[in-house]
């Protein structure tokens, strides 16, 4: 799991990505790009290889451009500028991390899809669990994917999250707050 920085990095790289695309595409042309972008996703993650090239330190910048340039130029020109742009920047580590990022913001823009967790301490009810989300989310006309993780250590209440944003009302954090103010008060 990453760091919030680098979770910060990832999602700021992908929605800078999706933009871009949106912006140079039509619509039928972000439907193909997303495709692709799904397949290097699949390439990504079975391709051990590749993963290793991208997280070495050993090969120089240059190499690095070569090699994908060789795997990816062909495929799509602007992924591949995408790539260069990473490994100019010493992001490649995060591709494949960005790239996923990059299918859930596509689904969640152009589909309408929006997957949230909600983590409690015990299993919730469907209609629970979308009371919860539409209490937290403004647009309605989304459609919801709910995931319940269950997580004794909150002990009660729950945590809420989409992408990168979380809410979290668990007795856990109130007694955090609870514990801080006192300290605070104290001195």
């Amino acid at each position: 799991m990453f760091s919030n920085k680098n979770q910060k990095i990832i999602q700021h790289y992908a929605r800078i990505f999706f933009e871009y695309s949106v912006m140079n595409m039509n619509d039928n042309d972000i439907e193909i790009f997303y495709q692709k972008i799904k397949k290097v996703c699949f390439f990504l993650s079975k391709n051990k290889n590749v993963y290793k090239i991208l997280n070495t330190n050993l090969l120089y910048t240059e190499k690095k451009i070569k090699i994908f340039k060789k795997i990816f130029y062909n495929f799509d020109v602007l992924l591949f500028k995408f790539i260069k742009l990473l490994i100019l920047k010493k992001r490649e580590s995060f591709l494949k991390e960005i790239l996923s990022e990059y299918n859930r913001i596509y689904e969640e823009d152009q589909k309408g899809f929006v997957k949230s967790i909600v983590i409690s301490s015990f299993p919730l009810r469907k209609d629970i669990q979308e009371m919860i989300a539409h209490k937290i989310i403004s647009n309605k006309k989304k459609f919801h994917i709910i995931i319940n993780q269950i997580d004794k250590s909150i002990i009660g209440g729950f945590i809420f999250r989409i992408g990168y944003k979380e809410w979290n009302f668990s007795i856990q954090e109130q007694l955090f707050h609870i514990q801080k103010n006192i300290f605070q008060n104290q001195y």
